[in-house]
């Protein structure tokens, strides 16, 4: 490409589910019963940069940097297929940065970078913006092609944005908004908090075997009462009067199935630091993602509670309040 000083940034948002996770799987939503996840993206964000290099090269900084002279050489699978994916195959900077750490958190990173280098290649090209359902569908096609095992939940969660119900078929995927009021958005924001297990995690293994367990009749019906109980949660969270602490018994049984549909989601550790936290006053949660570290979303009984345990966990275990982001991928500046 010519150099004319080409310059955009963006930020996607991660993502926390807050059940539902499995039922995103083609291998599961293909055997007769609909997919059903509750999530929402959060304020929490990776970054991606791109811009015109003065040279022919092309260059990506991540976890190292890396100069090659052309895309196909990048070892970074997400930035080279995005880039090769566009036509973007020299004279090109990446940059890729996140608020927390961008794998193995549970938090939907994969497809937040994905997203934010697909919209701003397909911006630095000049093409017609996606619509969100095209940037979801091209997240998931990409992501695949990098070798990622994956549902579809992390890609429409970060190309819609917000707090979701997601219903996954044959004939596709429905996304409806979660409308909170003020006062209920608040009040579940309060009541949530991210544990980090000081575990990082390769998904690949845990989602194979997950996917074959969609195939066995026993580890399928844990996961269709897990959907039966997404929807529960979500009709519980759009009542008149939302009993929270309902929410939170909800989230705690949901665990539990998780854990019987795949027993790879968890280990002795993450159990164990589970019931510490029950004991301390969390009356919900789960390993968020394809689960064996990461982070653990606890839903506690009150703010009060919450704060008690942040200040418990430290130093031992980073903890993190969020709030829930309305948008999805962004792009916040660009000089073209």
């Amino acid at each position: 490409m010519l150099y004319d000083s080409k310059n955009i940034f963006l930020r996607s948002p991660f993502r926390v589910s807050f059940i539902g996770g499995g039922s995103d799987l083609e291998s599961y939503y293909t055997q007769g019963k609909e997919g059903h996840v509750i999530s929402t993206t959060i304020e929490l964000f990776s970054y991606i940069n791109i811009k015109d290099m003065f040279d022919s090269n092309i260059r990506v900084h991540h976890s190292e940097i890396e100069t090659e002279s052309i895309a196909s050489r990048i070892k970074h699978q997400y930035a080279r297929i995005a880039l090769e994916n566009f036509g973007l195959f020299r004279g090109v900077e990446v940059i890729i940065t996140s608020d927390i750490m961008a794998t193995g958190s549970g938090l939907g990173a994969s497809s937040s970078i994905m997203s934010g280098l697909i919209v701003g290649c397909n911006e630095f090209r000049g093409n017609p913006r996606l619509s969100s359902k095209e940037l979801a569908e091209l997240i998931y096609k990409l992501e695949l092609q990098s070798g990622t095992l994956t549902g579809k939940q992390d890609q429409y969660a970060v190309a819609f944005g917000g707090l979701n119900s997601f219903t996954f078929n044959t004939e596709g995927v429905i996304t409806k908004p979660i409308k909170l009021s003020k006062s209920k958005r608040e009040e579940l924001e309060s009541r949530c908090i991210l544990i980090f297990t000081n575990l990082a995690r390769e998904s690949k293994t845990i989602q194979l075997n997950l996917m074959d367990n969609t195939t066995s009749n026993d580890k399928k019906s844990y996961l269709d009462k897990l959907v039966d109980l997404s929807y529960e949660f979500r009709n519980e969270l759009l009542s008149e009067n939302t009993n929270f602490d309902y929410i939170g018994k909800i989230l705690h049984e949901a665990w539990k199935l998780k854990k019987m549909s795949n027993q790879m989601v968890t280990n002795v550790y993450i159990d164990q630091l589970y019931e510490n936290l029950r004991k301390k006053g969390i009356i919900g949660g789960k390993i968020l993602g394809a689960g064996g570290g990461g982070f653990l979303l606890g839903f506690t009984k009150d703010k009060k509670i919450k704060d008690k345990i942040k200040y418990d966990l430290y130093p031992n275990f980073i903890s993190i309040d969020f709030k829930i982001h309305n948008k999805g991928t962004e792009i916040l500046w660009k000089n073209f």
